[in-house]
């Protein structure tokens, strides 16, 4: 008898475990982020498909201190693959299940580039922007 109580112990116990481990899935990318990411870059079909419409973010020139800019399908330039020199440019790229930032920026100059990207129905899109050239 107390054998047949800790095997149904076992059993509850991986149950509870195994449906907790999938529901922690749901709203995660089902899509690698680096071919997500290298697609994104070079097709721009695939690419406006990507980009959350109105776009939230910042966009700061010597002309422009829009800190709460909207990008929206008309406004939108295609972002292209970088060609970063690592003597100019510095990038912070992170990805976790849930969010990816790729930030590009030159030390002490006031050129600053961020993207934000998370996942929404097992796709990432970008959800987020900084640009700020001054």
């Amino acid at each position: 008898m107390r054998n047949l109580n800790l095997f149904t112990l076992v059993i509850l116990g991986s149950f509870v475990l195994m449906v907790s481990c999938r529901s922690a899935k749901v709203g995660r990318a089902g899509e690698d982020f680096s071919n997500f990411y290298q697609r994104f870059l070079t097709d721009s079909a695939f690419q406006m498909k990507r980009v959350q419409f109105p776009l939230s973010g910042k966009l700061i020139t010597a002309e422009i201190q829009d800190s709460t800019y909207q990008w929206t399908p008309d406004t939108w330039v295609m972002l292209q693959e970088f060609d970063l020199d690592p003597v100019f440019y510095e990038r912070n790229l992170q990805v976790t299940d849930t969010l990816a930032t790729d930030e590009i920026y030159t030390p002490n100059t006031g050129f600053y580039f961020k993207m934000v990207f998370e996942p929404a129905k097992r796709k990432w899109y970008l959800v987020y922007l900084v640009d700020q050239n001054l």
